[in-house]
């Protein structure tokens, strides 16, 4: 019996802690960053003061790095989603687009430009077939001016808009501004 009350508990204190998790304010822009290669906490910084720049004073910017890469923070990051850009390995982004957690690119950036960010997602439509149209889901950041410039190109690490953004605009500006 102890052990489904703790269960119970901790089941009721995730809850309460997602369910504070809104969509934030629309004033702000958060970008996380996590690989499971390279250290992305070494050009957070840079990239925070970067998006703040082109942003402008009236919107946050807010940017945080995981040293180390963990699969549940991953998860959790999306679950809680706060985030309007992520920057994660490509299998990890991959397996977000199967389930629908990303924002299509193809309209923003151009998917010839970054034919290794397009891909079919294969997603389980409602009607139980599966989508295999082809679309630009991340953008490569060993393709990314500014990260060239910072001499921070992780081959495998990719920038998405999840689904969950806040600002579809805001986050384009933002990934504009880091690839031009």
């Amino acid at each position: 019996m102890k052990v489904y009350g703790k269960l119970a508990l901790l089941v009721v204190f995730a809850v309460l802690l997602l369910t504070g998790c809104g969509k934030g304010d629309k004033n702000a822009l958060s970008v996380f960053m996590i690989d499971n290669q390279s250290d992305p906490s070494q050009v957070y910084e840079k990239v925070q003061d970067k998006l703040q720049e082109v942003m402008g004073p009236d919107l946050k910017v807010k940017v945080s790095a995981s040293p180390i890469y963990n699969p549940e923070k991953l998860m959790v990051e999306y679950a809680a989603g706060g985030h309007d850009i992520i920057f994660l390995p490509e299998d990890d982004m991959k397996n977000y687009a199967k389930m629908g957690g990303h924002t299509v690119l193809d309209s923003y950036f151009d998917p010839k430009k970054y034919p290794d960010g397009v891909f079919a997602s294969n997603e389980e439509k409602e009607d139980g077939t599966t989508d295999t149209t082809e679309h630009l889901y991340g953008i490569p950041v060993r393709e990314m001016k500014f990260f060239k410039d910072q001499k921070y190109v992780p081959e495998k690490l990719y920038a998405t808009i999840p689904i969950s953004t806040k600002s579809v605009d805001n986050a384009v500006k933002a990934l504009k501004a880091l690839t031009e």
